[in-house]
């Protein structure tokens, strides 16, 4: 609070001064008809007020100096009360406190609004206090509600809390959109069509891919025709799918067509600062697409007036290239670097499917009625219910539905919603983060988020004779059951052994043929080896032998003088023995030399 001090003017109560707020005249009866009333849909007030007037302020006289019930403060400075003050006065502004109670009044809610009536009458009852020139407004409450609503507890002026619930199911809910196939026969079940499809992709691409859920649509359609819905957990499986030519011909020996193609989530969207306005966007999809032709969309964003900003989103079809560009920071597009930053999509806002309110499920719920999403009435049941069809928002009394992500109230519960949820990821993520575990965060553990379920409560009798008969028949299957389960371990065990065997066996009768193949070869060699020793043997029995005795027999010739008395004896003695030796080995008999 500021005290200043200001120069006493009594002669300033006397200048005429024009008023911010013209004052009205006392109504009167031919006045009432050419009022008008107006109705701020905004705010929900009505104003009762006669047509503009324009009204020049008489000058301040003796009738027209009492004080009137007016909401804005007195252009004029205030008077002391103290007549011992004959130069100075001191006042007290008090400006902030003021404008704090403005705002404070503005953001003031009331079930029951109020008609604030501007046709101010002179007649009506003054309040003169001391030390205050600030008068009052006139207000005439209503004597009912200017709304009546089905539902009090739902009304459009509350502003809806920030329930668990509701952050539960945005954090919850399946982070990737389905991918949707459509089979023209009923007879298909989703676990069998799931296992084919990671058989196939682990077979044929060696990569296993992780699915979420898969379920069938509640969209009925003709001719027997039936759409599943395939839920995927990660962008790296997402971004295999989304190549049609990696998924198999037939699913469950059935064909299957793509009736949609699924859009590019958050998780594989960037967002690109600074864009001109100026630039030719669709040259910059071509830059975009020629550079990296893992994008797949670009997109301009907008905003809430729907005028283009110099944001730019681009939906990427690989997760590695997205980790690349989130780490590099940076993209270049014709020759100029521009920052990137990941795209933070809104959050999903829970609206109860009974009564359209906010943060909470239908089994929550403690409305009976239905409320029709459309008009917004209640009703026992919505299939009986005949609707207008005109539409009208229980939140903001808008014309559209009451669950429609266009809602002010919507949006702005989102926008509240995606502000907790980034406020719990950054208070859960660690500051420092190694670069070797980005994607292990460090979570804490909240008890208050995992409430203590209800105990079984047993109402049986433990004597019942029925009771205890399913008691053994229970005791028995679990029996069987173990048993069935040992059974199936010994055949699994006898089936790897048959397996183990008959690879045995097929090495054996390998290496069997392999013998008798060495065998067959030996023995065409000994068959060669048999007739070269033959032959040699011929050679040497019926060639050499005869030679060398004719050979011996002259040279023992040549070693006899005239007489017929040998000349060498020892000569004559070992062509003798070389000839004896000869004999014998024409005879087949061994000799040694």
């Amino acid at each position: 609070m500021n005290n200043r001090t200001y120069p006493r003017n009594d002669q300033s109560n006397t200048n005429t001064k024009k008023n911010r707020y013209n004052d009205e005249p006392p109504s009167s009866d031919n006045d009432k008809a050419n009022s008008n009333v107006y109705h701020d849909q905004i705010s929900n007030v009505v104003f009762h007020g006669r047509m503009p007037r324009r009204k020049t302020i008489p000058p301040p006289i003796s009738s027209n100096m009492q004080l009137i019930n007016s909401p804005a403060p007195s252009p004029r400075r205030l008077r002391s009360t103290d007549g011992s003050d004959d130069e100075y006065v001191e006042v007290n502004n008090n400006k902030k406190k003021k404008r704090i109670q403005k705002q404070a009044g503005q953001l003031h809610t009331d079930q029951t609004y109020p008609i604030l009536d501007f046709n101010l009458n002179n007649n009506c009852n003054t309040t003169t206090a001391p030390h205050s020139s600030v008068p009052t407004h006139k207000v005439t409450p209503p004597a009912q509600p200017v709304h009546h609503l089905a539902n009090p507890q739902h009304h459009y002026q509350e502003r809806p809390q920030i329930t668990r619930e509701s952050t539960r199911y945005a954090q919850t809910r399946y982070p990737f959109p389905p991918f949707v196939i459509r089979f023209n026969s009923s007879n298909v079940t989703t676990k069998q069509v799931s296992e084919d499809l990671i058989e196939h992709v682990k077979l044929k691409y060696q990569k296993t891919i992780q699915l979420a859920n898969c379920r069938t649509s509640n969209i009925a359609r003709v001719n027997n025709d039936q759409d599943l819905l395939i839920y995927i957990k990660d962008s790296d499986s997402f971004c295999f799918l989304l190549d049609q030519s990696t998924w198999p011909t037939k699913l469950c020996n059935l064909v299957y067509t793509f009736p949609t193609s699924p859009s590019i989530p958050p998780q594989l969207s960037l967002i690109i600062k600074n864009v001109d306005l100026r630039i030719d966007l669709e040259d910059f999809i071509d830059d975009i697409k020629a550079s990296y032709s893992q994008v797949k969309n670009v997109i301009r964003m907008k905003n809430k007036f729907q005028s283009n900003i110099k944001l730019v989103k681009i939906e990427l079809t690989s997760s590695s290239l997205k980790e690349q560009l989130l780490n590099s920071k940076k993209i270049i597009v014709n020759h100029i670097t521009y920052d990137i930053d990941e795209y933070l999509a809104p959050a999903t806002v829970l609206i109860c499917s009974r009564c359209m309110a906010i943060g909470h499920f239908k089994s929550q719920c403690k409305q009976i009625n239905e409320t029709c999403k459309t008009r917004g009435e209640q009703c026992v049941d919505l299939k009986l219910h005949n609707c207008s069809q005109v539409e009208k928002c229980i939140h903001c009394q808008q014309k559209h539905k009451s669950n429609a992500l266009k809602c002010p109230v919507v949006k702005s519960y989102r926008a509240q919603l995606t502000k907790k949820i980034l406020d719990i990821n950054s208070r859960s993520m660690p500051k420092t983060m190694p670069k070797n575990n980005i994607y292990k965060y460090n979570y804490t553990y909240d008890a208050s988020n995992f409430p203590p379920l209800p105990h079984v409560q047993s109402n049986f009798n433990s004597n019942n004779p029925m009771m205890i008969k399913l008691d053994d028949l229970i005791e028995k299957m679990t029996e069987v059951k173990d048993h069935l389960a040992t059974l199936a371990i010994n055949n699994e065990k006898f089936e790897q052994f048959m397996q183990d065997k008959n690879q045995h066996d097929d090495l054996t009768k390998q290496q069997i043929d392999s013998l008798l193949n060495n065998d067959n070869a030996i023995k065409k060699d000994l068959v060669q080896h048999s007739l070269l020793i033959e032959r040699h043997e011929n050679m040497f029995i019926k060639l050499l032998i005869p030679m060398f005795e004719d050979l011996f027999t002259l040279i023992a010739g040549q070693n006899q003088d005239k007489r017929g008395n040998t000349l060498d004896a020892d000569l004559k003695c070992r062509l003798d023995r070389y000839l004896i030796q000869m004999k014998k080995t024409r005879e087949g008999k061994s000799c040694l030399i």
